[in-house]
């Protein structure tokens, strides 16, 4: 995600430079006004799987019944390229056996080079039990379906069966791409040993619906190694899966009431080139052991995702252990996780929602990623959540988004600085929702990151932001409002932004100088009682703490390691040792706001009316932007430049000369409301 915050902030410390002014304090923080919580927010509302999104995983009662009486059977025994046959609805020529009658068939023996077919116009169930069944083909798929109303396949109690598809060149009128292929809806049951070789393409694949209530399956494909067209929906059963590409899938993408996935029980190790398990349209989990590892595609550009889906995500339940290269948990619409167990290591995202992204319980342990949850509406109402990620933590964000640097210019608020614009980064339909749960943030960038706005309702958030200056432990380029629940956030200081406005409790942003790591943090009332404590594993600079229990008027004291401050709660967000400067926020542009962090001073371009003691810039006229301008020529767009007064330069951004491209007049406000303790940029 481009930060273009941080590239203003970047843009800003070269120009600095060239006018080799010194002297001058700019610590780099967003504050904000109490006055200036009402926001205008979009909520993502409360997922549920419910409705036309609702799923279920049905079966028939023959479905669930795996026993079978041998004497109403049909035995087909196979002995190298041919079978012999007790019983009728069977045909055998040249190594293809072909059943053509509805019934039960149990299949024994080891066929070496041909082929079990289904081509059955009756309306019954196919049933074929495979008793200690060997089948090889060198010309077609081992097992192939043609026509049926349905094939019910049984595997008899402790029996090993195999299935095995060698490469080959098809020799078919129509390319049966798997080791067991079928047009026809596909259901497995017993509790014996399916081992499938498919060295042509796929393992088992239906064109229609594939259920499986049990057995035992180990799978390795040349490609995929379950495909289930239409659906694809798991009881129980054991599964092995090693394939070069997605382990398991459902693909239909015309329909969406098709190409879904339910799955309720099972175990599963999929070790998968490409996605471990991707539906094309929806994909619910309520229960279930999985360990997936995806990764080592032939082409970078190709997915390499644990969970993934086009339309939906449910995960009511499970137990997850994810390694993969790409997402640990991908969809390219909305996401809801209402339980289970996600332990997640993943190349890019833990887990991403393209749209929504909500969490209602659970647990979810994400120990490296680059971002940890990414979505445009992100929803913490429950659950357990730890975030170990090298960049972001908890990310909101719009990558659809075509909002530009939203930079006003270069003009200065009231009190000087480098003002901002009407404009700004902040898209106010991105939204980070937090309502409850456990959250704790390890982040080597911004722990909390929007492209809009945060809100916080409750839960308890712990944040290990970064050490560097490039990122905060907060970052927003809305407002960040509180209205309960526990906060402690820790990192650098060098782009240091502070809530918006708190209410049910009292916010406190303080600078430390640097803390070492593993020291301990406190805050204690007058009478000694602690208020919070934590003890940071990296290095800090910064402290932002809320809770129900830090009251306005009332004193505190806050100890770092070595460091011991008084600080009185004299606001709903009250700061010790904050200036302005570079913030952005809804005002966008170079800090801004009603007080900037480059004290402006008359002598100064793009000064207020106060007094820095800096020696005079040419041509500057009380920061009015009349005079005083850079040469660059007239702005792009008219507005903003560097010199501007009480408005934004006079909304002509210092006579046109030498401005910045960007938003409206300065920061687009009269800027004329007094400041607070907390200051607006």
């Amino acid at each position: 995600m481009i930060n273009y915050k941080k590239l203003t902030a970047a843009m800003a410390a070269g120009i600095i430079a060239i006018f080799t002014i010194t002297g001058c304090a700019m610590p780099w923080q967003k504050a904000a006004d109490d006055s200036s919580s009402n926001v205008s927010t979009v909520s993502a509302g409360n997922l549920s799987q419910s409705g036309e999104n609702a799923l279920s995983l049905e079966f028939d009662s023959e479905d669930l019944d795996s026993s079978y009486n041998e004497s109403e059977c049909t035995k087909i025994n196979l002995s190298g390229s041919g079978a012999t046959v007790s019983g009728s609805g069977v045909t055998v020529e040249n190594g293809n056996i072909t059943i053509t009658s509805a019934g039960s068939y149990i299949i024994s023996g080891t066929l070496t080079d041909g082929s079990i077919k289904v081509n059955c116009s009756e309306k019954g169930t196919v049933r074929l039990i495979l008793n200690g069944a060997s089948i090889s083909s060198l010309s077609t798929a081992p097992v192939v379906v043609e026509e049926a109303k349905k094939v019910l396949v049984t595997l008899a109690d402790g029996t090993t069966n195999t299935i095995t598809d060698k490469t080959r060149q098809s020799v078919d009128d129509e390319d049966f791409s798997s080791a067991v292929y079928s047009k026809a809806d596909l259901v497995f049951n017993g509790s014996g040993t399916l081992n499938v070789n498919a060295g042509y393409r796929n393992g088992i694949k239906s064109t229609d619906d594939l259920k499986v209530v049990s057995g035992t399956f180990n799978i390795t494909s040349n490609e995929d190694g379950i495909i289930g067209k239409d659906f694809l929906g798991i009881k129980d059963g054991k599964f092995t899966i090693k394939s070069g590409s997605d382990g398991m899938k459902s693909t239909y993408d015309t329909d969406t009431s098709k190409g879904n996935i339910v799955i309720t029980g099972g175990e599963f190790d999929i070790t998968a080139s490409n996605d471990g398990i991707q539906a094309e349209n929806i994909l619910s989990v309520s229960g279930g052991t999985f360990n997936i590892v995806t990764g080592d595609a032939s082409s970078s550009s190709d997915s390499t995702k644990g969970l993934k889906a086009g339309n939906n995500i449910y995960i009511t339940g499970g137990l997850y252990t994810l390694d993969c290269e790409d997402d640990g948990v991908h969809c390219n619409g909305d996401i809801l996780i209402s339980g289970g167990n996600l332990t997640i290591s993943s190349g890019d995202d833990g887990v991403h929602a393209d749209d929504n992204l909500q969490v209602d319980g659970g647990t979810i342990d994400i120990k490296k990623c680059c971002e940890g949850l990414e979505g445009v509406h992100i929803t913490l109402n429950d659950g357990d959540i730890s975030i170990v990620a090298s960049d972001d933590g908890i990310n909101a964000a719009d990558s659809s988004s075509s909002s530009g640097m939203g930079m006003g210019g270069f003009g200065g608020g009231q009190n000087g600085g480098f003002g901002g614009g009407q404009a700004s980064s902040s898209d106010s339909s991105v939204l980070l929702t937090i309502n409850g749960g456990n959250i704790f943030v390890n982040a080597g960038g911004d722990g909390l990151d929007s492209n809009g706005n945060i809100v916080m309702n409750g839960g308890n958030v712990t944040v290990l932001g970064p050490t560097s200056d490039g990122d905060t432990a907060l970052d927003f380029d809305g407002a960040f409002t509180i209205n309960g629940g526990v906060l402690m956030a820790f990192g650098s200081s060098g782009m240091l932004e502070t809530p918006t406005s708190a209410q049910n409790g009292c916010c406190i942003v303080t600078t430390l100088g640097t803390v070492s790591a593993n020291s301990a943090f406190s805050l204690t009332d007058s009478s000694g009682n602690v208020i919070m404590s934590y003890t940071p594993t990296k290095n800090y600079a910064s402290a932002i703490v809320y809770s129900s229990d830090i009251k306005n008027g009332s004193t505190y004291t806050v100890t770092a390691g070595s460091t011991t401050q008084s600080i009185t709660v004299n606001s709903n967000v009250t700061t010790n040792g904050v200036s302005g400067g570079f913030g952005g926020g809804q005002n966008g542009g170079f800090g801004g706001g009603q007080r900037g962090g480059q004290p402006g001073g008359s002598n100064q371009p793009g000064g207020g009316s106060g007094d820095t003691g800096m020696p005079n810039m040419p041509g500057t006229n009380s920061g009015d932007g009349s005079t005083g301008n850079m040469p660059g020529g007239s702005a792009p767009d008219g507005n903003g430049s560097f010199g501007d007064g009480q408005q934004g330069g006079k909304q002509q951004g210092g006579n046109q000369q030498g401005g910045m491209p960007g938003g409206n007049s300065g920061n687009g406000r009269s800027n004329s409301a007094s400041s607070s303790t907390v200051n607006q940029v």
